[in-house]
Formats: C-alpha cells, sequence, structure tokens
C-alpha cells in the first residue's frame, strides 16, 4: 500500500517565539490520519518571503499534500498571498464571492466594512477557493503536478472549520481513500513506564500494527492505527487492543475523545447522583474542571475552597484537635474535609484533596508535592496518599486529576 505523505507548513513569527503554541499543526496532522494521509513532515517558518518560497519548493518535492497556515491576514506582516502568486506564476484578483462571504460575516459582527476588509477578497488565482464561513480570510487550493496544496488562515476555529468542510473531504476523492482503523484507550493513574512494562510482549507480537504511547498530565493515551485494511492486519489488531484493554482494565476511563470530568459527569447522571468538592491545594481547579462540562448543574452542588485552616475548620467542621496534631496535609484531615462538604451541600458523592503544591511548605516529614485525596459515595468512602513531585501548578493539575479519578473508581467499584 502506497503511503500519502503530508507536509504541514506553519507560517507565524509568533509560533518561532514561543508566544503561540502551534495547536494548528497537531490538529492537521490528526485529521489527516484519521483518513489515511500520514503526516510527515511539520515546518514552521517565519512570515518571509525567501522562508515560504523555499518551504514550498522542499514540500513539492517530498510530499503529495501540502496544508500550509497563516499568513492570509489583512496585517502588513502577511504576506503569504503575494508569495504565493510568486511560487505558482499567477496573479492577484478581486472574487465577488470571496468579498460577499467577508461582507456577511462583517455585519453579522456588527463591524464596519472597511478598505482592509475589502482587500481580503484579492486572493491569488487558484484552482479552487475554499469559503471560510467562520473569518474573513479564504481558504486556498491548487494542484500542480499531483501534489495537493492546501493554504488556510492561522486562526485554529477557521482551521478546524475548512479542514472538516473542505479538505478532508476533498482527499477522501482525490485518492479514494478508505479511512485506516484506528482506536483509542485513555488511561490514567498508571505512568507509561508501567504500561510498556505490562503490554510490552502484545506490542512485540503485533510489531504490525502501529501503537502511539502519548503521555499527558492527566494520563497517558493508546492510540492503535491499522497500517492496511487486510482481513489479517485488522484481526491483529482486534486481538492487540482486546488483549491491552484487558491487561491496563482499571486504569482505562474511556475508549473516545473524552476527559474525566466528563466521564464523571455522565456516570453521576445515570446513577442520579449529585457531588460537592472541597479544596486546598487545587485551588479551585476540581470545580472549574466539572463546570466546562454542559449540563453539570444537574449533579454539581458546589465547591468549597478552604485554602486555610480556619476556612477547613468553619465551613467543613474539621475539628482544631486534628489540624493540631495532624497538620492539614494528612490522612486525618482529608477525611474530615470530604465527610464535612458532603455534610454542607448534603451531596451523594464529594471529594476532598489537601496538600503542598510547593515551591515552599515542605517539612522533614512532608515534602513538597505531597497530598491527600478523599472521596466519597454514600457512606463509602477511600483515602489515597499520592506524592507528585516538585512542580507547583503540575501538582494542582495531577491532584485534580488524581480526585476525579480516585471518584471515578470508587463510583464504578474498582479497586
Amino acid at each position: 500500500m502506497n503511503r500519502i505523505k503530508a507536509e504541514i507548513i506553519s507560517i507565524g513569527n509568533e509560533l518561532l517565539a514561543g508566544i503561540t503554541v502551534n495547536t494548528n499543526a497537531a490538529y492537521l496532522a490528526k485529521q489527516l490520519r484519521s483518513v489515511g494521509v500520514e503526516t510527515f513532515w511539520i515546518t514552521t517558518i517565519a512570515d518571509q518571503k525567501e522562508d515560504i518560497l523555499a518551504a514550498l519548493k522542499t514540500a513539492s518535492q517530498r510530499a503529495r499534500v501540502v496544508i500550509s497556515t497563516g499568513g492570509l491576514g489583512p496585517t502588513p506582516d502577511d504576506i503569504t498571498k503575494r508569495t504565493i502568486c510568486e511560487f505558482f506564476g499567477v496573479q492577484l484578483k478581486f472574487d465577488a464571492q470571496v468579498f460577499e462571504d467577508v461582507r456577511r460575516f462583517v455585519t453579522k459582527r456588527k463591524f464596519f466594512l472597511n478598505q482592509v476588509n475589502r482587500e481580503q477578497a484579492v486572493i491569488p488565482e487558484c484552482d479552487r477557493v475554499l469559503r471560510n464561513l467562520k473569518g474573513t480570510a479564504p481558504g486556498l487550493y491548487f494542484n500542480r503536478n499531483e501534489v495537493h496544496y492546501f493554504f488556510l488562515p492561522g486562526v485554529p476555529h477557521e482551521v478546524y472549520h475548512l479542514t472538516e468542510k473542505d479538505i478532508l473531504p476533498m482527499l477522501k476523492e482525490i485518492f479514494n481513500l478508505q479511512p485506516l482503523k484506528t482506536h483509542l484507550l485513555r488511561t490514567t493513574g498508571i505512568p507509561e513506564s508501567r504500561i510498556i512494562e505490562k503490554i510490552g510482549d502484545l506490542v512485540e507480537t503485533y510489531k504490525n500494527i502501529r501503537i502511539a504511547f502519548l503521555p499527558r498530565f492527566r494520563g497517558v493515551d493508546l492510540r492503535f492505527t491499522a497500517p492496511d485494511n487486510n482481513a489479517r492486519t485488522l484481526s491483529d489488531f482486534d486481538a492487540l487492543v482486546n488483549g491491552v484493554r484487558q491487561r491496563l482494565q482499571k486504569y482505562i476511563f474511556t475508549e473516545d475523545e473524552l476527559e474525566i470530568e466528563e466521564i464523571i459527569g455522565r456516570i453521576l447522571k445515570l446513577k442520579l447522583f449529585t457531588l460537592s468538592v472541597a479544596e486546598s491545594f487545587t485551588g479551585g481547579l476540581i470545580g472549574d474542571m466539572i463546570t466546562n462540562i454542559p449540563g453539570s448543574s444537574d449533579y454539581f452542588l458546589g465547591d468549597a475552597v478552604t485554602y486555610s485552616n480556619e476556612s477547613k475548620m468553619k465551613l467543613l467542621g474539621v475539628q482544631a484537635q486534628t489540624l493540631e496534631k495532624f497538620g492539614a496535609v494528612s490522612k486525618e484531615t482529608v477525611t474530615e474535609m470530604v465527610r464535612g462538604v458532603q455534610k454542607l451541600f448534603g451531596s451523594k458523592c464529594a471529594v476532598a484533596t489537601t496538600g503542598i503544591a510547593g515551591p515552599t511548605g515542605a517539612t522533614e516529614t512532608k515534602p513538597i508535592g505531597l497530598c491527600y485525596i478523599a472521596a466519597r459515595v454514600g457512606d463509602e468512602e477511600r483515602v489515597m496518599k499520592f506524592e507528585f513531585g516538585t512542580e507547583r501548578i503540575m501538582n494542582k493539575r495531577r491532584g485534580a486529576i488524581a480526585a476525579l479519578e480516585l471518584l471515578r473508581r470508587l463510583l464504578l467499584k474498582i479497586d
């Protein structure tokens, strides 16, 4: 099976300066892979004519699909349109349909249509204009010597819009693509090294199946891809996925593109349970994650951010002698916190966190990164101790994920 190679060219001084994270390239590579096109190169360059020309020339010699993002805006540093004209030997022209799209977009946003907006409708003569209904810069398509070029604006939601509306359907038609079989296992609570230890022999047995280990602060994603669609390959694919699923079962919280807070919400809705949260070192992060999910008001009652000892006592009923004897970061304190917040809100379920986020606050017996997390479902209760590390923000994030995972396992009665 011939592999269709793609190159993504990201144009923008802000990308090279580290001011803006290049999320477009990651998104595009993932989308291309979903239809059977593999990204072999991601090139990031400045808004410089010579750099753009060099990148396009290189890409044209090694890729069948070239997607460029950025540089199509109306500002002086956006020079991509003129450079495209030089590379393909075409002229700029006014496009009435693009102008009408721009006019409608600007009017809808209640902005004044000015000369800069009109300039957005002056575009290189191309094989196809990709109408942008989410912004003012259209996408452009060229076919030269069986290399397919797509030029997109750099705004992420516009990239997503044009990719899903135009690029993916076009590539499927051009190459008569049959999507490769893929599968996701999303884990948490187990490091990548332990995963490899548990499933290494399976990976070795089914070498023909591609498996990507993708660590995140939330956990590790395992993405499986079948290199082709023949019967033997698909049989091996299923055998590998099923084998990995069986060995990592308790760590897998979803097999879809969902986050753990979404999974928690679905479980709570299904069981008709409510939830409350008490947070110390996580500082409200758990509540923020939960309320990012539409419909969370159906099950989420509230979040008590009790950062000080005084607030733990006043709001949650933590005993002064508990704090004095065991300290704020202790199994005893987090137990009283989770019981207290459950009582405070009258919820069926509750979680609580207390810990030392860092970089200060450590003692000889309590290092930075130490935390205790508790979860309750009715009268059933679990408490766990963690030592995450020395980075404050990462400790807060890991603590929030660990709290939700502890609750998930308690809800599902997973040991």
